[in-house]
């Protein structure tokens, strides 16, 4: 699991504080001054020679030898154990990287998949221009702080000198590791938004923890070393595509405020019992009360492509995604439909805020994706719990459209003409539902996803309905329909 920097500090490129000085001299440690000896077994708040509230002789202001690091960790754990009220099973490896390190090691992965280049397009944050792995390169490069897999921790350190060590990050980190051994860190989610759903427990544990951690040390509650402040942030780099940011800290962020939510409802236990049933949608992180009876609506795509547009398929099946309630609000934040500051409008764990009315009243919606061999579509049905919820949210795609110098065509069509998202688009709405058709050209669109030959109004009706075998004009929300796009 990652620590990444939040979007605030890569926006503002603000530097990151709370950091330990790193040698590697062979220093002795003096021992730890304490008033209880060494139990006969290993008890909860106690790790490898050290209780939570010992005091360590370590003055991180000429750096930190292996020994004094391993005092550190030592009694990170027993600290964090005395938090979380579960004792670590096993004992936790820290290595410290350069950022170079990093970006080095990240360096010369595989392409993406056609339809994840799609998907990041669909929400207009990643473009034609840019690959998704060139985007997620420079974001993780930038602002990945440290990492935890298999039992091993590695913190990426931004000094120019020294190696540093962010206290922040190493009890984020041994946090992961706790769950990695209490509860399993894996998840079965099948699309990015149940994916980043399920994230939101773990990380947002991880941050909660460390929140609650780092009071205790400003508050004066614990004796914590002092640090010295780092002499960078995530490496400044400000070439880092910030929706893609936003979009990808929603664990983090959102995660966190579920958390807390769980944790003021009952205690740990309703935290814990949140590993075993995480969240499905990012709805629910975004919106705690909604966890866990309100459950995503099923969204079906009818494939109405003509032979020369198919489906993009892996291992025989359609590639079917979701984007849910955190991408959208991502794509009109970066889009600055959503004004820049609302993101970071909050305080405490409501810091960084996706509820905002273009987004809010998500219910679900389905992304599927095309290609004629050249080139790529998509065709995005998404859901809404009210028709007024749609509306809000068609009303801000078509100023999204606008943004990105869109002409209209009529009847819902718009085009891009040029730029990195330059499209063919339908937009339209029924009710409570809305469709996005997306083509290279204006023509593609009903090749894409053929409408039905009604008319303008009833071809509405029919993109958002089952292929009639008789032809005959579609029921039910064709009745309450409320106009096209």
């Amino acid at each position: 699991m990652r620590r990444i920097l939040p979007v605030a500090c890569l926006v503002a490129l603000i530097l990151l504080s709370g950091c330990l000085g790193l040698g590697f001299g062979e220093t002795r440690l003096a021992e730890p001054e304490s008033n209880r000896p060494d139990p006969d077994t290993d008890v909860r708040g106690w790790e490898d020679g050290y209780w939570w509230n010992d005091s360590l002789p370590v003055d991180a202001s000429d750096g930190l030898s292996k020994p004094e690091i391993e005092a550190v960790t030592a009694r990170a754990m027993a600290r964090i154990e005395r938090i979380r009220g579960h004792e670590f099973e096993e004992s936790v490896s820290v290595e410290i990287i350069s950022r170079e390190t990093y970006r080095e090691q990240r360096s010369g992965g595989g392409s993406s998949p056609a339809w994840r280049e799609q998907f990041w397009e669909a929400l207009f944050v990643v473009d034609e221009d840019t690959t998704v792995d060139e985007a997620f390169g420079e974001l993780y490069g930038s602002s990945v702080l440290g990492y935890y897999s298999a039992g091993d921790i590695v913190i990426v350190s931004d000094g120019s000198e020294q190696l540093r060590l962010s206290r922040g990050t190493l009890v984020h980190e041994l946090e992961h590791a706790l769950q990695d051994q209490q509860f399993g860190l894996g998840s079965s989610a099948e699309t990015r938004d149940a994916r980043m759903a399920a994230s939101g427990v773990v990380e947002g544990d991880a941050n909660y923890v460390e929140g609650l951690y780092e009071r205790r040390c400003t508050e004066g509650t614990w004796d914590c070393v002092e640090v010295p402040q780092a002499d960078g942030a995530g490496g400044g780099r400000s070439d880092v595509n910030v929706g893609l940011s936003v979009a990808t800290y929603t664990p983090y962020a959102a995660g966190e405020r579920f958390v807390a939510t769980l944790h003021e409802r009952g205690g740990w236990d309703a935290v814990d019992a949140a590993f075993a049933d995480r969240p499905v949608s990012t709805e629910q992180l975004i919106h705690p009360e909604a966890y866990p009876d309100e459950q995503p609506a099923t969204v079906t795509v009818p494939d109405r492509s003509v032979d020369s547009w198919r489906r993009i398929a892996v291992g025989g099946e359609s590639v079917l995604e979701t984007a849910g309630e955190a991408h959208i609000y991502s794509m009109f934040w970066y889009g600055e439909t959503v004004p820049r500051e609302h993101y970071t409008s909050g305080e405490g764990v409501n810091r960084y805020t996706y509820d905002h009315p273009y987004s809010t009243g998500w219910a679900g919606d389905r992304l599927v994706f095309y290609t004629d061999g050249d080139e790529g579509a998509y065709v995005w049905r998404s859901q809404w719990e009210s028709a007024e919820d749609a509306r809000e949210f068609t009303d801000a795609y078509r100023e999204l459209l606008t943004a990105n110098g869109a002409e209209s065509r009529g009847d819902g069509v718009y085009v891009v003409p040029d730029g990195g998202f330059a499209d063919a688009f339908r937009l339209v709405r029924v009710d409570d539902t809305v469709l996005v058709v997306n083509a290279p050209t204006v023509g593609d669109l009903d090749a894409v996803h053929e409408p039905g030959s009604l008319s303008v109004e009833g071809s509405v009706a029919a993109a958002l309905s089952p292929p009639s075998p008789t032809g005959s004009t579609p029921t039910g929300s064709t009745a309450n329909r409320t106009g096209a796009a």
